[in-house]
Formats: C-alpha cells, structure tokens, sequence
C-alpha cells in the first residue's frame, strides 16, 4: 500500500503537467560567478543574490520558485529596463517558472515567453545580486556580468 501511495504521489506532478523538481541548490556556471548559489543576501534578505555554497538555499521549483529554508518565493519585478529585479517574497507573483533539462528558465506560456539569461552584480567580495534578463542593458555604476544562466548543480 505504501510503494502504491508513494507512486501516485511522485506521479502527480507530471499529471499536471507540471515538472517539479524536489528540494534543490541553484547556482551559477559561468566566471565570473562559476559555481556561486542561489539565496538571500545576508544584508537584505529580500535581495536574490548568488553567494557561497555554505550559505545556499535549496528551492522547490514548478512554476514558482520558493526557497525550503525560508518559504519565499522569487518573484521578478516590474522594472522597465531589460534587467527585471529579483526578489523574495511571501506570496508567488511569478509563477512561469520551469526547467529546461537543468536551467532554470521562464516558460513560453509565462508573461515573458521563454527566457534564460540573467545579469549577475557584485554586491560585495562574496555575493552578487542577481536580475532576470529579457534583453542587454546592465544596471550601470558597478561591475556586472550579462547572459548568465542559472542550473540545478547536477542530473547525473
């Protein structure tokens, strides 16, 4: 009965139509951010910056991203730059997100059609606050790395 129940609950998701997957680290591929993690800037939580392993966040993710540390959820701004601020909150405002194999992306049915990239920039000597992308302006008076994408650290 239980390997039964424990079936139909792993099955549920995609049913739905809707890939899920299970508590996960995010974190970047790219220099100069290789390998840095997805979390809460420790001096305003509510900034979504890329930072050390040590202190990363691990997230559920299937249309909306939330943190199981915290149960915020990443939600992308309104801003009218390309750059679209990230950040967290109680409640999901934004909820295309998805996955494509290993990258984290917005879905084509979401309000910003399918779309990878993000901007990176140094908050500090360990974290970089981080911006969904929609097309190349980079916020300007601080070093920042454009095109950026975020992964689940393995499907091996």
């Amino acid at each position: 009965m239980a390997t039964l129940l424990t079936t139909l609950l792993l099955a549920v998701p995609m049913v739905l139509g809707a890939a899920v997957a299970k508590p996960e680290q995010i974190r970047s591929d790219q220099d100069p951010v290789f390998h840095y993690y997805l979390q809460a800037y420790p001096k305003n939580a509510s900034i979504v910056a890329l930072g050390p392993a040590a202190s990363s966040e691990y997230f559920n993710i299937g249309g909306t991203i939330q943190s199981t540390n915290t149960s915020m959820y990443i939600n992308i701004g309104s801003d009218s730059t390309s750059y679209k601020t990230l950040t967290f909150g109680k409640t999901a405002t934004t909820t295309g997100w998805g996955l494509e194999g290993d990258t984290i992306i917005t879905t084509t049915s979401s309000s910003y059609g399918r779309q990878l990239n993000f901007v990176a920039c140094e908050l500090d000597s360990q974290y970089w606050q981080v911006y969904f992308q929609t097309g190349s302006a980079t916020p300007s008076g601080g070093t920042c790395s454009n095109y950026q994408s975020l992964h689940l650290p393995c499907l091996c």
